[in-house]
């Protein structure tokens, strides 16, 4: 009876871990969605493919083998994707996250990130008192971190896709070497 009941306490306290989990996962998308970082990582994409192509010019290969490749896209963007919630993860709890998505939501946050120029002073109060907050503080201290961070999951993404596509290529009879 009591390894029973240790078991279910073991499920249910899996089960807890795997869903706060996933919405820590699906808040610290949203962040990175809304925060422009998401685009970012695609444009990313388009230019390490774009120059995977320029690499690979001279080799005449067909726009269909290309097109089979950047195929690929949506699931290298969810690979990085997870690398970034991961970096997130590391400086912010979900509350924080939760908190910075309040924010990047709103109408001063979305002016702030579109335009901050046009930012007024009831904007400028309102992204003020976020960042006088505990979470908007680890914004701030963080920055440093996480944008190192993030150069290091940028540069293997993109030195992954390279290597893989490179490998698919030479499998295909084209090689540069």
């Amino acid at each position: 009876m009591k390894s029973v009941l240790s078991l279910c306490i073991g499920l249910l306290i899996n089960l807890t871990v795997f869903s706060q989990s996933e919405v820590y996962v699906a808040e610290a998308t949203q962040c990175l969605n809304v925060t422009g970082m998401s685009a970012h990582y695609e444009s990313i994409f388009e230019t390490c493919f774009k120059q995977m192509q320029d690499q690979y010019n001279k080799l005449d290969i067909p726009s269909e083998t290309w097109a089979e490749f950047k195929s690929v896209k949506p699931e290298a963007l969810a690979n990085v994707n997870n690398r970034l919630v991961a970096v997130y993860s590391d400086y912010f709890t979900l509350e924080d996250v939760q908190k910075m998505n309040a924010l990047y939501r709103s109408s001063a946050g979305q002016t702030m990130i579109k335009n901050p120029n046009a930012l007024t002073k009831k904007d400028k109060k309102e992204i003020d008192r976020f960042y006088k907050s505990d979470t908007g503080k680890k914004v701030v201290n963080s920055q440093s971190g996480m944008n190192e961070k993030m150069q290091v999951v940028s540069d293997f993404w993109c030195g992954e896709m390279y290597k893989q596509v490179n490998d698919k290529l030479e499998a295909k009879g084209y090689t540069i070497r």
